[in-house]
């Protein structure tokens, strides 16, 4: 059976709903309405009322109860059948209604029509940490450097006898330390470098020398094919010794400890490639030329300066007076 009062499904013959809680064996009465209906328009017109409440037209049953005589002859008038006929009304039979009256909830209903309250404090518990985390996301973005454990930043290294400030600590994860897990310094790292550097120099300028010794054989009597080789060899040593340069620059030398040696073999680097531009502009004239002898002049004009001083020979002289004295020397911090 379904309730009167919720309408949920209970078992029949139930006495209280178990959803609403209604008592389902009493019934309320709807009391008869009392009066006649309107023939015209078929509004109520209530006992005692002379005039139709819808249309207006006279009540023909009304009577009034201060003339005892008129209240009778309208009496007889309905008894002789002036009266309407119960068939040309609309006059709706008594009925009582099956709905049973609403039972009074008490405070247990409603306490449990209530949200409990551990539902409430979990609410408003995930509430609260949503709203934090999407404060941290907004304030606080991810850093990627957050778990990086390398040293990044200044350090004072005046303490460990070694003045002035460095950007990166060096040397601390070498794979060519003696032993495994030794930390060198950075001025150990710095002069390792420039030594390289400075035997790297004396190669190119063998080199150098190799490819002027070329020059001076087959620039005007050579075949085509040994002079642009020739000249190919020259423009590959002016891209290395122009990287060597470079690289001199990404020496860290902040600690003072070993900067003059760096400027000393930028300064022979410097010169190394003055001598080689020449060569590479005297193979240039010599390969775009048919016939380089009767070029030589113009190709001896790049080689020479005014006063018929070799460029290549000047250029020689100082890498060599100073080559050696410049090799660096290793220093202790002062």
């Amino acid at each position: 059976m379904i309730c009167p009062n919720c309408g949920s499904n209970i078992p029949d013959g139930s006495l209280t709903c178990p959803a609403c809680r209604a008592e389902l064996d009493s019934t309320m009465q709807i009391p008869a309405m009392g009066g006649c209906w309107c023939e015209r328009c078929g509004s109520l017109i209530p006992d005692g009322s002379p005039t139709c409440p819808g249309c207006g037209i006279p009540n023909p049953s009304y009577v009034e109860a201060t003339d005892p005589d008129v209240a009778g002859e309208e009496r007889t008038v309905e008894e002789e059948g002036g009266a309407l006929e119960s068939d040309q009304t609309n006059s709706m039979p008594r009925i009582e209604s099956a709905i049973p009256m609403e039972a009074d909830e008490g405070a247990t209903v409603i306490r449990d029509r209530l949200p409990r309250m551990h539902v409430i404090v979990g609410s408003l518990l995930i509430g609260v940490l949503a709203m934090s985390a999407i404060v941290v996301t907004i304030t606080r973005p991810w850093d990627p450097t957050t778990f990086d454990t390398k040293a990044k930043t200044e350090a004072d290294t005046s303490m460990a006898g070694f003045p002035g400030r460095f950007n990166e600590l060096q040397g601390q994860d070498n794979t060519s330390a003696s032993q495994p897990g030794e930390v060198r310094s950075g001025d150990e790292v710095t002069f390792e470098k420039l030594v390289d550097i400075h035997s790297e120099l004396g190669e190119l300028a063998k080199s150098a020398d190799e490819n002027e010794a070329l020059f001076e054989r087959v620039a005007y009597s050579g075949s085509q094919s040994d002079r642009s080789g020739g000249k190919s060899r020259a423009d590959e040593l002016a891209i290395q010794i122009s990287n060597l340069i470079d690289k001199i620059d990404t020496v860290d030398v902040t600690s003072g400890t070993y900067a003059e040696d760096a400027a000393n073999l930028k300064t022979l680097g410097n010169w190394l490639r003055n001598r080689v531009d020449a060569l590479c502009e005297a193979w240039s004239l010599d390969v775009s030329s048919d016939d380089p002898s009767s070029s030589r002049d113009a190709i001896d004009s790049v080689l020479h300066t005014s006063d018929g001083t070799s460029v290549t020979k000047s250029f020689k002289a100082l890498f060599d007076q100073n080559y050696g004295m410049w090799a660096p020397k290793e220093k202790t911090a002062s």
